[in-house]
């Protein structure tokens, strides 16, 4: 799927497709790890069960091999046994009665024969076949080159032995083994002891690998000393068993088997178990199946849960997103409810408290401009009150020329002046030459009032001559150098207004020599300059105002900065923008 397009899709599909799909990957996930874990844990638990199985079938069979051993030592150390292989002639009767003894202790035992090197034999259950001497069959021969081992003879076929019980030679197993001499060490013949086949395959037929595995014995050239009736046995190579690893997987038949060998200790022979693994993997296999089954069934469950849960999160979405179309339309009135607190109660009650203020502000609009239409006719019908006032001090001017007045023209004039660059047809801003006049025109005022009192000065640099300030800034901190400093003084006092650029900013002073303020006078207006919430440091004074107004209309990087001395006077610096006209 294109990742664009997957992104067009509304939020009730992707929810649903990422839920699903993390509960696919979980699953999936658990259930390959699971079935994996399982199949190595079955595998594992088989070899460990077909381990032990041939380990007690092994321990069992040893059993009768040390038996065979310890009884073959019993009968050597016998003393009409060693008369017998010393050559004496001793009494047959107890020789037989030696091995009559052992014989009927242990039902395992199908003969026993003792045969001297002079060749001369004895037994109770066997016999010779022909004449031949004993002592020139392989088996006597292969004990008398190695005297001191346990000679193990898996069917022993061809041997001039026959047995009174009709065993034939795929029923029993031999064990030869050399009498030696304790004194000098010679061999001085052997003992033969035939066991029968079946105490062997009743200890490995006691034991089940599965439906159709089974054990089975090989000697030391990996012929096969018993192995249960199947068409499997006779396919297993020898050669496959010769590797150190006892566990390997052969296919025989189109079927898979694993075949685990264990070795008897110093003789060469081998217990093997054969099982088709196809058993095992049956389980794993069901299992699997059962896997499938149950994600299939989860991902139904789930895909519901998922249906089920995202519904309960689009459908309040849905609600506020119609509310939100019919709110564009301009029903202002409708309200979003929900009776969960969650993220989405929040957003509705967020949604609830927009649409409140829009239409608080909406009706705030209506009312501003309603009372700007007000304001604008009231504007228009006080029009004529300038004008009259203009024609009217024009008239005592022209009244008072007219008498030679001009003292009273002067003052009429600065009056003039400063109504008409007070009004300025309604602009905030106005060109600096403008303000200057409009102080000049208030300190002629002043002057008249004050005579002798008050002398002022006026300074502008030319660069600035032509750049545009807030109107009305300069005239209210005058006012103050007069009514708070020159007023309170004795004698007369100055004030000096000047206006210069320092780097791209307009500096206005207002400079007087008047009484200055206290330590604490200058705490006082330099808090209420800084913005205290407090509304008595800034009652009483018009530079308050004049900083706020230029901090409102150019930012907080200009405004008023105060610096005074008691006894010596006030300076007050007014920064502006360096703005041209």
């Amino acid at each position: 799927m294109n990742v664009k397009h997957l992104y067009r899709n509304s939020i009730r599909f992707k929810l649903l497709l990422y839920f699903v799909l993390i509960i696919l990957i979980s699953i999936v996930t658990l259930s390959a790890v699971g079935s994996t874990m399982y199949q190595r844990s079955i595998e594992e638990s088989t070899n460990e069960h077909t381990s032990q199985m041939m380990g007690q079938v092994k321990n069992n069979i040893s059993f009768y091999f040390t038996e065979m051993e310890n009884i073959i030592e019993y009968i050597a150390q016998d003393r009409e046994v060693r008369s017998f292989y010393a050559g004496q002639t001793g009494d047959e009767w107890a020789l037989r009665e030696v091995m009559r003894r052992y014989e009927e202790r242990h039902g395992e035992i199908a003969g026993i024969l003792l045969v001297n090197r002079a060749g001369g034999w004895i037994s109770n259950r066997l016999g010779t076949i022909s004449r031949d001497r004993l002592t020139s069959e392989a088996w006597y021969r292969e004990a008398a080159e190695r005297p001191d081992e346990l000679h193990m003879i898996s069917k022993p076929i061809g041997r001039n032995i026959k047995a009174d019980h009709n065993y034939s030679a795929d029923q029993v197993l031999s064990f030869v083994k050399a009498i030696k001499d304790p004194l000098t060490g010679n061999m001085l013949g052997v003992v033969l002891i035939d066991m029968k086949l079946n105490i062997i395959q009743q200890t490995i037929e006691s034991v089940s690998l599965g439906k159709s595995g089974f054990i089975y014995m090989t000697d030391r050239q990996g012929g096969i000393v018993y192995s249960s009736v199947n068409p499997v046995v006779y396919r297993i190579k020898a050669e496959w068993m010769v590797s150190a690893s006892n566990d390997l997987i052969k296919t025989i038949n189109g079927r898979s088997y694993q075949i685990m060998h264990t070795p008897f200790q110093n003789i060469g022979w081998k217990i093997v178990g054969v099982f088709p693994l196809d058993e095992s993997r049956s389980v794993i296999t069901r299992l699997q199946f059962y896997t499938v089954l149950v994600v299939l069934v989860t991902l139904v469950l789930a895909f519901a849960a998922s249906w089920f849960f995202t519904n309960s999160i689009i459908s309040p979405v849905r609600k506020l997103r119609s509310l939100m179309r019919k709110v564009e339309e301009g029903e202002l009135n409708l309200r979003f409810r929900s009776r969960s607190n969650d993220e989405i109660g929040q957003l509705g009650h967020s949604f609830n408290k927009m649409v409140q203020e829009i239409e608080r502000l909406i009706h705030m609009v209506y009312m501003e401009q309603k009372e700007k239409r007000e304001a604008e006719l009231k504007i228009l019908q006080a029009q004529i009150k300038p004008h009259f006032l203009y024609n009217t001090l024009d008239t005592i001017q022209w009244m008072a020329q007219d008498r030679k007045a001009d003292d009273i023209v002067e003052i009429i004039g600065a009056l003039t002046n400063l109504f008409r660059i007070g009004l300025s047809k309604g602009h905030e801003i106005i060109r600096l030459s403008e303000e200057l006049k409009h102080v000049e025109s208030y300190l002629i005022i002043q002057m008249a009032r004050y005579e002798g009192k008050l002398n002022y000065e006026i300074r502008v640099a030319e660069e600035l001559e032509g750049c545009s300030v807030l109107k009305l800034i300069l005239q209210p901190l005058v006012e103050n150098a007069i009514y708070h400093g020159i007023k309170t003084k004795r004698g007369s006092g100055r004030i000096r207004t000047e206006a210069v650029k320092e780097q791209h900013k307009i500096r206005l002073r207002v400079e007087d020599d008047g009484l200055g303020m206290k330590p604490e006078q200058i705490e006082y207006v330099r808090m209420g300059l800084q913005g205290s919430e407090n509304p008595e440091f800034k009652s009483g004074y018009g530079l308050f105002n004049v900083h706020e107004r230029i901090r409102l209309t150019y930012g907080s990087s200009y405004g008023v900065q105060v610096e005074s001395e008691y006894g010596k006077g006030t300076c007050i610096d007014v920064y502006l923008p360096f703005v041209k006209a």
